[in-house]
């Protein structure tokens, strides 16, 4: 067990001595110059989020050959992933060549 070597009445009245020398660390601190001065008004503009909202529009039905075909001319996923990456969009010529193996850079090698 830890025992204090201070006395009980050095005890009782630290907490008080400490408060005022806190006291006196505020009572020392100038106030701020522009508290003093009144705050002009300033006129609120409210903006809705809603505002800029774009509504469901239904796009129109195609056949799903012509789409994955429209897919491959374009370059597949990763052309789709890149725009995802970059957030700007690729012309169709672009990134069109497919690629012969893609798995030939896996485990060593091309296939033997």
């Amino acid at each position: 067990m830890i025992t204090s070597n201070l006395s009980p009445s050095f005890r009782a009245s630290l907490p008080w001595v400490l408060a005022l020398f806190a006291g006196a660390s505020f009572a020392q601190a100038s106030p701020p110059e522009a508290a003093s001065q009144p705050t002009l008004l300033t006129t609120l503009q409210y903006s809705s989020p809603i505002q800029a909202y774009q509504g469901y529009v239904e796009q129109p039905v195609q056949s799903w050959r012509t789409a994955n075909d429209r897919v491959g001319q374009i370059g597949g996923w990763r052309t789709y992933a890149k725009e995802a990456k970059t957030q700007a969009p690729s012309s169709p010529s672009q990134d069109a060549a497919p690629v012969s193996d893609p798995h030939s850079s896996h485990h060593g090698g091309g296939k033997q």
